[in-house]
């Protein structure tokens, strides 16, 4: 889903954590369902061509990879903005989902800025140095950062980007 939303407080962030909660769990209950009434072969021809879970915001028919995707860059996104909030009170941040130009979190005065993603590595299509680049190029946000889920980045790998990256505060993040 493409789409640009305004959050103004954290119950904003438990509110579309919740949302998203709840259509995770109608997508499992879909996906229990097919697994105990297809055969292998039908049931991954099935999760490959038909959308047979929900979108995570919509709650629309959406194909498996395309809901666990959205899911994970929706969540991080909103423990970023969770963070944001902390770190920035009595700012208001829009968050860009899909393919919504701009940085995928603003402030409402744009003196804030961060980029969010989620990866099994983040060297995967060098995604990280690309954010960290793209951040680092901005030159009227007073604050950006990196916010991102990835199971295998170090403190080592933290120290090594923030040098290379000084203007851009990198935040992992669990989920």
């Amino acid at each position: 889903m493409t789409q640009s939303v305004i959050l103004t407080s954290p119950h904003e962030v438990a509110t579309y954590r919740t949302l998203i909660c709840e259509n995770l769990e109608k997508s499992r209950q879909h996906l229990a369902s097919l697994c105990a009434s297809e055969d292998g072969f039908s049931l991954f021809q099935q999760l490959k061509f038909k959308k047979k879970v929900v979108e995570p915001l919509s709650g629309q028919p959406e194909h498996l990879l395309e809901a666990i995707n959205q899911s994970q860059t929706y969540l991080v996104s909103l423990a970023a903005v969770s963070l944001l909030f902390h770190l920035h009170p009595g700012h208001s941040f829009r968050l860009n989902w899909g393919n919504v130009p701009g940085y995928d979190i603003q402030s409402d005065d744009n003196s804030i800025i961060a980029e969010c993603f989620v990866a099994t590595s983040y060297r995967s299509n060098q995604k990280l140095r690309r954010d960290l680049l793209r951040l680092s190029q901005n030159t009227t946000a007073a604050f950006r950062y990196e916010c991102f889920c990835d199971r295998t980045f170090t403190d080592k790998s933290r120290i090594y980007y923030e040098k290379l990256f000084p203007m851009v505060k990198i935040l992992p993040l669990s989920l």
